[in-house]
């Protein structure tokens, strides 16, 4: 069997760690708990132009692939990842002709079926929910966001219902597609070894875990505010 493929979506104002926190655990995940085991996930990152610059505006990332390319490639790909940003930019580029394409290509990967008889995931972090949201993708079904941005998912859809958790399992598709919403920044490096544990075992996330020295949590919060 190939290696799990990953696309990873940037865009202007993308917050760092939203996606290269779930893109750290998935490169982390190996065949065996061996150093020299092969790694079981490969990973592109695709964007709309060639250099995006982050939420910080201190960091700048080099995309794999063109947006157009990933979307002429989406039957490759077993996990789709949208990050968040600042609500604002999350806004903008929901509304923007850009967040048009890019809604489309959530609904397209969600309509798809599973590649070499395994399922494929839809992984949100943080406000990239609210893309979710805006898709369509959600609809009556219960997820997450990052915890000051619940109102701003419930006026993209109504029937959502926000939970306050570290990640949910919002169900699947009518393809049979998984859709995995994580609340804020970190909490997708959480959702992401859920992600791995899902599709792979309980060891190989354990141990990528391991080699990231993180202390994995469950999906309900400790009080912190």
């Amino acid at each position: 069997m190939s290696k799990y493929s990953v696309a990873a979506l940037l865009f202007e104002g993308a917050d760092v760690l939203d996606f290269t926190g779930p893109i750290e655990v998935f490169s982390l995940v190996l065949s065996k708990p061996d150093l020299d085991s092969p790694r079981v996930f490969s990973i592109t990152t695709f964007g709309k132009t060639p250099i995006i610059t982050a939420s910080t505006n201190t960091l700048k990332y080099q995309v794999d692939k063109s947006f157009e390319d990933v979307k002429k490639e989406l039957q490759e790909f077993d996990i789709l990842l949208v990050p968040g940003g600042p609500p604002t930019v999350m806004t903008n580029l929901i509304t923007s002709n850009y967040g048009k394409d890019i809604l489309e290509l959530i609904n397209t990967f969600v309509a798809l079926p599973p590649r070499e008889n395994r399922q494929r995931i839809l992984l949100s972090v943080c406000t990239g929910a609210w893309v979710l949201g805006a898709a369509g993708v959600l609809k009556g079904r219960t997820a997450t966001t990052h915890h000051m941005c619940y109102d701003g998912l419930k006026a993209l859809d109504q029937s959502v219902t926000v939970a306050k958790k570290r990640w949910v399992d919002v169900g699947t598709s009518e393809a049979g597609v998984g859709i995995v919403t994580a609340g804020g920044v970190s909490s997708g490096m959480d959702a992401a070894l859920y992600v791995v544990e899902k599709l792979t075992s309980k060891e190989s996330a354990g141990f990528a875990a391991e080699l990231l020295e993180f202390e994995r949590r469950g999906e309900n919060y400790v009080e912190a505010w």
